[in-house]
């Protein structure tokens, strides 16, 4: 077993170990620990890397967010501190040589192999770096915010049905996410009853990007080979509460709540089939569907 797969093993078996122990709350601190980010470009780790490094921070207790390779920090003139290391995973392409170093041509096309590995970043404390001063989020998420981001998709993509019916869900047949009224909800000792809408509503959003006019997940999922003999159900609830988190970071809500009655029966299941041969592919895959989900939302903001 290569590294790689060392540390993946790793990872998913403390997704499981926290959905096991902690139920509700097996995400909620990963969100408040502030979603990881690239010191050099600036940009947010995504994925399943979203989960390594916030792991990281919440086990390691970091106050920043921010992480870096080696040859960034070399490139900006910093120096280790602390040799303490933690792995992002990158899926990509190669070009495939000969014996001679040539490249190999089939059909006029230059041959590729997929390579997925992990790297190794360093979170800004175990550096000289100094970390750089990034303007906080409010304590509180912005209800504006949060409603011209909604306003936009019920305008121009997913339609949001809202009404007093019980019941909250996205329909494929019709497209569209349905609602119970705000009034429905509660405060909890967890979150008020705004937060617990608004994760609600935004777990279904993410099944909406299933749709085969949006990411063609639904049809995409029957393909693959590890989901066979597997809940594929199952399987697109772990992708809609893994892209909850993503909503939850952006927006700064709690993420509790995305865990409802009505989902908590799938956490054993994902919990099973994580500790089974193919967690690492689950958890992967889920991860970057998420993360997908999150992006065909945000895209025009990136």
């Amino acid at each position: 077993m290569n590294v790689t797969e060392t540390e993946l093993n790793k990872l998913v078996e403390n997704v499981a170990t926290a959905m096991q122990k902690d139920s509700y709350k097996w995400k909620k601190s990963w969100i408040e620990a502030g979603s990881p980010i690239n010191y050099s470009t600036g940009e947010a780790y995504s994925g399943v890397n979203f989960l390594s490094l916030n792991f990281a921070m919440v086990n390691k207790g970091y106050k920043h967010n921010q992480w870096l390779t080696f040859k960034q920090l070399k490139t900006l003139g910093g120096e280790l501190i602390n040799n303490s290391w933690n792995y992002i995973y990158k899926f990509g392409t190669t070009p495939v040589k000969d014996e001679n170093g040539k490249p190999k041509i089939k059909n006029g096309q230059q041959q590729i192999k997929f390579y997925f590995r992990c790297f190794v970043v360093y979170n800004i404390v175990n550096t000289s770096l100094e970390a750089k001063i990034i303007e906080k989020k409010s304590t509180q998420y912005s209800v504006d915010e949060i409603e011209a981001f909604i306003d936009r998709v019920n305008n121009n993509d997913v339609r949001i049905k809202t009404d007093s019916t019980n019941g909250c869900y996205y329909s494929p047949s019709y497209d569209w996410v349905h609602m119970v009224n705000k009034n429905n909800f509660i405060d909890t000792k967890d979150a008020n009853a705004t937060e617990h809408y608004y994760s609600v509503l935004f777990h279904e959003l993410v099944h909406a990007t299933g749709h085969q006019k949006r990411l063609n997940r639904f049809e995409n999922t029957k393909s693959m080979k590890f989901l066979e003999g597997k809940s594929h159900y199952a399987y697109e609830e772990l992708v809609a509460e893994l892209g909850s988190m993503l909503f939850a970071s952006k927006y700064n809500l709690s993420v509790e709540s995305t865990v409802r009655e009505d989902h908590i029966a799938y956490l054993q299941s994902w919990i099973k089939a994580l500790r089974s041969e193919d967690g690492t592919k689950l958890l992967t895959s889920a991860a970057a569907k998420a993360a997908a989900a999150f992006k065909y939302y945000h895209q025009s903001q990136q």
